[in-house]
């Protein structure tokens, strides 16, 4: 089996810890068990045996996680090491070598790289900025063959921040079970949307879906590494079997907190807390577009802790990114990790104390760059 490297966690796994400004992450600043936790219930932390427990996740919490959806309850779902894990499980349980899969890109490209390494074809159709960075339905409908099990997409969009309407959801969902084919949606950027109700999920709307989703994102708490896939029930015990031999469990004391983070009051209270860290954020990075336009464009995000700038200068993107943090010392992602060069994505969850310099100096890069271009003919 060869693998790809998985060049944005590698990019982030080696610099994110020791760049001085980080504006890699695409979630919100993370809180503590402070922010979370009463004190009965830290007191009831500390005494909390540290056994494997429910290898599927304890039962209390996957009715929580049930309980985010229609009718579903505890066999729907399953508890994961981060979304990531929950991703790895899809893959293993329901492709095979042979099976075509078509991934909307840009996109967290994790599904991609391990389909692929497993023998799966994967076909990409490209979210168009000029639409909104939305799909054309009619091209991802020309790449569904016999073969294809499968349609995954990020959904609010990474990096992107895109969000469809409720419309196009049922219309790709349509597409879904017209080919009868699972339609597999990563919804861990659901809850961080910047205007409007929380967008309704793909596992409500097609018996089909399946989805990934997790505390890291919109619920600020990726140091729990909670994830989880939610679908239909046989998918998901194929998942349970596949996780005996990963995993097996995940940590008891993320379970509990969890647990308590997912009850509905305390949920909304994180998902506020975001929502305002990112459009106070979004502001700050709005008016920096704005005042570097001969640098940068930006379609705004709608939802997410990021947002997809594009550049004008003529360099390849990884290249401009390295550049920055060796130069500057801010940390970005590059646009061609997700499949589309000429864009760097930022987060836009950060501490302002780290975004506001940190946007100043790549404005104060950027401008040094083409003047000294310009200069040299």
């Amino acid at each position: 089996m060869k693998i790809e490297e998985f060049t944005l966690e590698r990019i982030q796994s080696l610099y994110e810890n020791t760049v001085e400004l980080n504006l890699s992450d695409s979630g919100v600043h993370p809180m503590s068990l402070n922010d979370l936790l009463s004190e009965d219930e830290i007191a009831e932390l500390l005494d909390l045996e540290l056994g494997y427990g429910w290898t599927n996740g304890e039962i209390s919490l996957r009715e929580s996680i049930a309980g985010l959806y229609d009718d579903r309850g505890p066999d729907d779902v399953i508890v994961t090491n981060g979304s990531a894990e929950a991703n790895f499980l899809m893959v293993m349980s329901l492709l095979e070598p042979g099976d075509e899969i078509v991934v909307l890109t840009p996109n967290y490209l994790q599904i991609w790289g391990w389909a692929r390494a497993i023998g799966v074809s994967a076909k990409a159709v490209s979210l168009r900025e000029e639409l909104g960075w939305e799909p054309d339905l009619e091209e991802l409908k020309s790449l569904i063959t016999p073969k294809t099990k499968l349609i995954t997409i990020c959904h609010p969009n990474n990096p992107t921040g895109a969000v469809l309407s409720l419309e196009k959801m049922r219309a790709l969902s349509d597409i879904a079970a017209d080919n009868d084919i699972y339609l597999h949606a990563d919804e861990v950027y659901k809850g961080s949307e910047l205007e409007g109700p929380e967008t309704a999920s793909f596992l409500d709307l097609y018996d089909k879906s399946i989805v990934t989703n997790g505390l890291s994102k919109a619920m600020a708490l990726p140091g729990l590494r909670i994830g989880w896939l939610a679908g239909p029930a046989e998918t998901i015990y194929a998942a349970w079997q596949r996780k005996d031999y990963t995993s097996i469990t995940t940590s008891a004391v993320s379970e509990y907190v969890a647990e308590r983070v997912l009850r509905p009051k305390l949920r909304q209270k994180i998902l506020d807390r975001s929502k305002k860290i990112l459009r106070e954020n979004l502001s700050l990075l709005s008016d920096w577009v704005d005042a570097n336009s001969d640098h940068v464009s930006l379609n705004p995000p709608k939802a997410g802790g990021m947002a997809f700038v594009r550049y004008f200068q003529d360099v390849n993107s990884t290249e401009l990114t390295h550049a920055l943090r060796k130069e500057k010392g801010v940390l970005i992602l590059p646009g061609d990790v997700y499949g589309l060069d000429g864009f760097f994505r930022i987060g836009i969850g950060s501490p302002r104390e780290h975004l506001e310099p940190g946007l100043a100096r790549i404005s104060d890069y950027l401008r040094s760059n083409t003047k000294a271009h310009a200069v040299g003919g």
